[in-house]
């Protein structure tokens, strides 16, 4: 069955119907990216400059991205907007206590309660970020559609 090429500029690549595993690729890279990180005996980063809590910071960074990513595979693939919030609420928190417990079992990583908590800080800012960026884009549509 061909894929059915979606014409708005909003959407990255086509999505076939049956083919809806695809519309989350960039979010399994991301998390593949995340559990590699999180597992790997050395983090590959040196940090140069003395940061007050930048590992607390790295996991806030890398959730919001994971969160963003999985809201946007969420409305490419054309969710409902509840959907779109509970999945990308609730999957990278799931996710962040998974790869925290996981540590415990690959030394020298520690299980830490303040990075899961960190991890949920960067859900709860790539939510809101999302929340943020489809008002707006909603807005826009409202305003075009009203003036035609």
């Amino acid at each position: 069955m061909p894929a059915i090429c979606v014409t708005e500029p909003k959407y990255i690549f086509p999505i076939a119907p049956n083919k809806l595993h695809i519309a989350y690729l960039p979010s399994v890279i991301v998390a593949a990216g995340i559990t590699w990180l999180s597992l790997i005996r050395d983090v590959p980063v040196v940090m140069q400059v003395d940061i007050p809590l930048a590992d607390k910071w790295g996991h806030m960074t890398a959730y919001m991205i994971l969160t963003l990513c999985l809201a946007g595979d969420s409305y490419r693939a054309r969710l409902s907007a509840r959907s779109i919030y509970m999945l990308a609420l609730l999957l990278p928190l799931a996710y962040g206590g998974l790869m925290e417990w996981m540590q415990l079992y690959c030394p020298p990583r520690s299980c830490e309660l303040l990075d899961w908590i960190a991890d949920g800080i960067g859900t709860i800012a790539g939510v809101a970020l999302f929340a943020l960026y489809h008002i707006l884009t909603n807005h826009k549509a409202k305003q075009l559609s009203s003036q035609q």
